[in-house]
């Protein structure tokens, strides 16, 4: 008797063992199937607004950090590696995910193509819409609201094919998300429509696609990536301008951190303002509830005062 219920025992005690092991299972596969990972936080933040909660949003870049120096950790990989999609601007503006992306299983959504591109070589900025090589992009493609609506719209059919019995939700966010984003671009358009001025000194050349789209110039300290320092003859040169155009503000995006920036700013009599370029943002910002949308309304009200916008 005592044989049977032992037997008994280690048989419920191995079925047991069986159901949480294909539990488990089960669960991974689950979240294999309903996550997505993104870049930088424009693309994390599009994704998330048309994903809700239907499936779950990570981002690779953390808030606070600097998107110019991240690496992944080998557990970023390994969630990487189970995760249904990658969504990255594309090799030829986020040139590292291409490596990321061969060590990996997960399949890849490049939002390049399609996307109206500014060419950081050509003066003034000119426009070169379509397919661009080598690494001459401006990378601050975010900063185009229409680029941001054609992002939109590649993100909600990508996640419509990988999720259809989701695509209601992610068509309903979309549409959201596009009405948001062509009320900027009014904003945009009326608020920097009778300006005083048509230079503003910033901290890096981040801010081409809002030149192109809304008439105005900015000067920068630091070259088209934050991490890029001026050399003695840059600063003279700022300097003097700074002079002749009688400027008032230095703007820097609070996620960077510049002594050139505080320095010249002291030399020349200048009040420090944030403007946030937006390919990361502060942690603190974010726990505050702050987000692309609200951040570019503030970069307006900013924009605005630096111009002497009527």
């Amino acid at each position: 008797m005592k044989k049977a219920l032992w037997l008994i025992a280690v048989v419920l005690l191995m079925v047991s063992v069986l159901f949480l092991m294909q539990k488990k299972s089960d669960d991974i596969s689950v979240a294999k199937q309903h996550t997505v990972v993104t870049t930088i936080y424009p693309l994390y933040f599009i994704t998330k607004k048309i994903a809700g909660d239907a499936v779950a949003v990570k981002r690779l870049i953390k808030p606070g950090s600097e998107i110019h120096s991240f690496s992944p950790t080998p557990a970023e990989m390994v969630a990487l590696d189970r995760s249904d999609l990658l969504i990255t601007l594309g090799k030829e503006l986020e040139p590292w995910t291409e490596k990321l992306s061969a060590a990996t299983n997960v399949r890849v959504l490049s939002l390049e193509e399609g996307l109206n591109l500014i060419d950081a070589d050509e003066e003034h900025h000119a426009e070169h819409p379509g397919h661009h090589h080598h690494d001459t992009i401006n990378p601050h493609v975010w900063l185009d609201f229409d680029n941001d609506i054609k992002m939109t719209e590649q993100i909600a059919t990508e996640l419509a094919s990988l999720y259809p019995d989701k695509s209601a939700v992610f068509k309903k966010n979309a549409a959201k998300l596009r009405r948001d984003f062509e009320k900027l671009a009014e904003a945009y358009s009326q608020g920097l429509k009778q300006c005083n001025k048509k230079t503003i000194l910033v901290g890096h050349d981040a801010f081409a696609y809002l030149e192109r789209n809304y008439h105005f110039t900015s000067e920068s300290i630091m070259g088209i990536f934050a991490h890029s320092r001026p050399n003695a003859a840059k600063i003279a040169a700022l300097s003097e301008m700074i002079k002749e155009k009688n400027l008032h503000y230095l703007f820097t995006d609070p996620i960077e951190s510049s002594k050139s920036a505080s320095q010249l700013a002291e030399d020349m009599n200048l009040t420090l303002e944030p403007l946030y370029t937006l390919g990361n943002i502060p942690l603190e910002d974010e726990k505050r509830g702050e987000d692309m949308i609200t951040l570019l309304y503030f970069d307006l009200d900013q924009l605005r005062k630096g111009l002497e916008c009527r």
